[in-house]
């Protein structure tokens, strides 16, 4: 039997407020796990790249701290009724996106070449020999070869007299999306929530 007009409301309501709890409960919780695998994935010499992931959904956005520093974990955004109405991409669409801020994300993620040096620079920045984080020290490799312009993960190659380094594999970000590891770590998740929903269902028979 149909809803009267005047319960319709009613209904959407209540699909909103469960759509919510979805996405805080499910979705959310995958979208922190990923952010936390591209954090120990990825490149780390001042922790800022490491610092500067943002989880957005529906329209709704939470940044890490966007400072140097060992990796922080970063909560998603909570979701409510109001931001479901207003932050869907189409009417049967609510969008779910994972992105870096910091200016060197190119480099970081191998899709930009340039200049990787070290030392005391005209502007006064200085790029000191080895990671500031323990989470770079960890992955630190170097090579008794400088290199050539190219891409950040690719060391050595270049005059013997230098040295080149990396904090991360060459094509490190593309592996993780291509490679399986995000559609492996989606699905636990997923696992993972199904088995924490049906044992609340057990106990509430």
């Amino acid at each position: 039997m149909a809803k009267p007009l005047n319960e319709i409301p009613d209904v959407i309501r209540e699909v909103n407020r469960y759509t919510a709890n979805v996405l805080n409960k499910g979705v959310a919780p995958i979208a922190e796990e990923i952010v936390k695998e591209l954090q120990a994935r990825g490149p780390s010499w001042t922790g800022l790249y490491s610092n500067s992931w943002q989880i957005e959904i529906g329209g709704q956005k939470s940044t890490g701290t966007r400072r140097p520093g060992e990796p922080k974990p970063v909560k998603a955004p909570i979701v409510n009724v109001s931001s479901i109405r207003s932050g869907r991409a189409t009417r049967n669409t609510i969008e779910v996106k994972i992105r870096n801020l910091a200016r060197s994300r190119g480099y970081a993620q191998d899709e930009k070449e340039g200049r990787f040096r070290r030392g005391k620079f005209k502007s006064g920045k200085e790029i000191e020999d080895k990671p500031k984080t323990k989470k770079g020290n960890r992955s630190f490799e170097q090579q008794n070869q400088g290199r050539v312009i190219g891409f950040r993960g690719d060391i050595g190659g270049g005059k013997d007299s230098g040295i080149s380094s990396r904090t991360a594999p060459l094509d490190w970000f593309e592996t993780y999306k291509q490679g399986g590891h995000l559609q492996q770590t989606v699905k636990l998740e997923l696992a993972k929530k199904s088995k924490q929903v049906k044992s609340r269902s057990k106990k509430l028979k």
